[in-house]
């Protein structure tokens, strides 16, 4: 039995490899975390003043979340765009399924952030401490990461197909991106783990115990916003038959 990739996926992915304007962010990106990489490396090479071993990976991996989401939404809302993309208005009028278009954006959501993880994994090395036993414990906070950047990112997808204003659609990813990354740090114990930030860092280390369960409400809202755009194409497809 042969496993095929989303044909929506598919599409996205092929654009997005061969778009300039990825490779340009790519570079930044991964550019970016270098400059914090080197400054997190032991005092005699510049580590930042009062920034102890402990803190090192923890602030990368935030760093790297933030990032992550980031890039992974602006795509996905049409802040960045890639040409030869096809946004869920263009998918609409094709012949593909309501729920396989939604699930296709999903999955391109969950590749992107898995590609910005994966390109980023020698400077994850770099600030890592050199013992085998940390491993389980990057590859938990990793995962999350990848995790916590496709909800933003289906949700994104589903504004830049309801939305038709620009500046409208820009105000409100900043919106709801802001709420959940930042807002959330204001919540109260344990309701903070929600934070993305606290989240992944909980995942790294491990404590406290139940941290899995703060995951739960981003996966609903990635299945949530999964529905919506579900319902955006079946609307579309409706009005044009109108």
């Amino acid at each position: 039995m042969t496993m095929q990739l989303n044909p929506v996926t598919r599409g996205d992915l092929r654009s997005r490899l061969s778009s300039p304007k990825i490779l340009w962010g790519l570079r930044v990106y991964v550019a970016a975390l270098g400059v914090l990489a080197v400054f997190a490396l032991p005092p005699e090479s510049g580590r930042i003043p009062g920034l102890s071993e402990a803190e090192l990976v923890p602030l990368f991996l935030v760093a790297q979340l933030v990032a992550v989401a980031y890039f992974t939404s602006a795509l996905a809302v049409g802040e960045v765009g890639v040409e030869g993309e096809k946004d869920i208005l263009d998918l609409a009028v094709t012949g593909f399924a309501p729920r396989t278009i939604a699930l296709g954006k999903l999955w391109t959501a969950a590749c992107f952030a898995a590609a910005l993880v994966l390109v980023a994994l020698p400077l994850v090395a770099l600030v890592a401490p050199p013992d085998p036993a940390a491993l389980p414990a990057l590859g938990r906070a990793l995962g999350v990461t990848i995790l916590l950047a496709v909800p933003l990112a289906v949700v994104g997808t589903w504004l830049g197909a309801a939305v038709s204003s620009d500046f409208l659609r820009t105000m409100l990813h900043w919106s709801f991106f802001l709420g959940v990354y930042a807002a959330t740090r204001w919540l109260a114990d344990p309701l903070v783990l929600l934070n993305p930030l606290r989240l992944v860092t909980a995942a790294y280390r491990g404590t406290p115990p139940g941290w899995p369960l703060a995951l739960v409400p981003h996966l609903v809202m990635a299945a949530v916003g999964t529905g919506l755009i579900a319902r955006r194409v079946t609307s579309v497809r409706h009005e044009g038959a109108a």
